[in-house]
């Protein structure tokens, strides 16, 4: 009879204990409304169809939290009437090793978003690439400087993370949870 108790209360107890780990096991950033992503580092790389490709970071320190991001490291000097092929990389510098945000982005596409907004003359950006719904994502990108482009420019970066909200194909922003929000700075070659 005491056995018999015993027995039903390590039952119990490792049956709890199964449901805690099960429980432990869902709550994954790979599922559908995951967590957001931790990034502290942005890098934008544009490759003319010639020559060699510009790199621009913006790093963040304590990647979602209260203190902004740091000065851009490499301002792109565009020439005009070139296209550029871009990428954006999104980096977990606060880890150890450092974890490519952009491969998880890629994989779970159907829930994440890139959009790119531009300031400055002659200027635009277009995404090249998209989710398994054919909907854009933005990892890949041109971007376009017509032969008139004059000045200084800004390129807005966000990362968008379609947690609770639909992702529309024709959306023009962020409409779910921002996951990164960073501006670059460019200039137009003389």
């Amino acid at each position: 009879m005491v056995f018999l108790r015993v027995s039903r209360r390590l039952m119990m107890l490792g049956s709890g204990a199964l449901v805690l780990v099960a429980s432990a096991c869902g709550d994954s950033s790979t599922a559908p409304g995951g967590e957001s992503e931790t990034i502290s580092r942005v890098t934008l790389t544009l490759t003319p169809p010639a020559g060699a490709a510009l790199t621009t970071y913006i790093d963040d320190g304590d990647g979602n939290g209260p203190t902004a991001p740091t000065a851009q490291v490499g301002v792109p000097a565009l020439v005009k009437g070139v296209t550029y092929s871009g990428v954006v990389k999104f980096e977990n510098r606060l880890s150890s090793p450092v974890e490519d945000i952009t491969e998880e982005v890629k994989s779970e596409s159907n829930e994440h978003r890139v959009f790119y907004t531009v300031t400055g003359n002659g200027v635009t950006v277009t995404t090249t690439d998209v989710d398994t719904q054919n909907r854009p994502l933005g990892v890949r990108f041109n971007t376009a400087v017509t032969g008139t482009a004059s000045g200084n420019g800004t390129m807005r970066v966000v990362l968008c993370h379609y947690d609770g909200a639909a992702k529309v194909a024709t959306a023009t922003t962020c409409t779910g949870e921002t996951d990164i929000d960073v501006t670059f700075n460019y200039t137009i070659a003389p």
